[in-house]
């Protein structure tokens, strides 16, 4: 038969399974956003320091420039306007080319570390601790759903129904604790007006 304390005890399995599987789903995506969130950030500092050693060389080579052609054309204000209009065009062409030079690259990069592929995430451990605890998840609810025995009269096949009406019951309370428990891992609690 049955008995409804077997499926409360599979239901509390179920239950403590699930916030197991919750906890190593968090501490996955903490672990993934970690990583990617290093190579930004590596990434966009390497590009700081490029920007401003790259700004210094301009500048100073920029001066280094208009001097020369000054000296050529015998006035240095005259040196420093070709410069200042070589720099301009340059600028125009970086403006017309920005997509293609900045925005397609920053895009696919983005693209790249924020895909969801199947590969392992830091280790084997996190993802086989995932694995078994999925399996041992669904085991647990087919266990739940298959008792695999033909009641014997109508009063068993009567009382197996409500068995199954109070786990559905108990389910039910249980997945409102789940959601709940959700809502207070991920921080989206909601907060009461007074």
């Amino acid at each position: 038969m049955f008995g409804f304390s077997e499926t409360k005890q599979q239901m509390q399995d179920l239950l403590m399974e699930s916030r197991a599987y919750v906890g190593l789903q968090k501490k996955a995506l903490l672990v993934e956003t970690r990583d990617k969130l290093s190579v930004i950030l590596s990434r966009l500092a390497i590009a700081v320091v490029c920007l401003v050693l790259g700004g210094m060389v301009l500048l100073f080579f920029s001066f280094f420039l208009a001097y020369i052609i000054g000296q050529a054309l015998g006035s240095t204000a005259w040196g420093f306007a070709c410069v200042t209009a070589l720099v301009l065009v340059l600028l125009l062409i970086f403006w017309h080319y920005r997509t293609l030079w900045i925005i397609i690259p920053i895009t696919e990069m983005m693209n790249s570390l924020f895909t969801v592929d199947e590969t392992p995430i830091d280790g084997e451990q996190v993802s086989e601790e995932l694995k078994q605890s999925r399996t041992r998840m669904a085991s647990g609810f087919s266990q739940m759903m298959h008792t695999g025995e033909k009641p014997a009269n109508q009063v068993e096949y009567v009382s197996n129904w409500m068995s199954r009406g109070f786990a559905a019951y108990e389910g039910l309370r249980i997945a409102i604790a789940i959601i709940r428990a959700f809502g207070n891992v991920f921080g989206r609690k909601r907060r009461r007006r007074k």
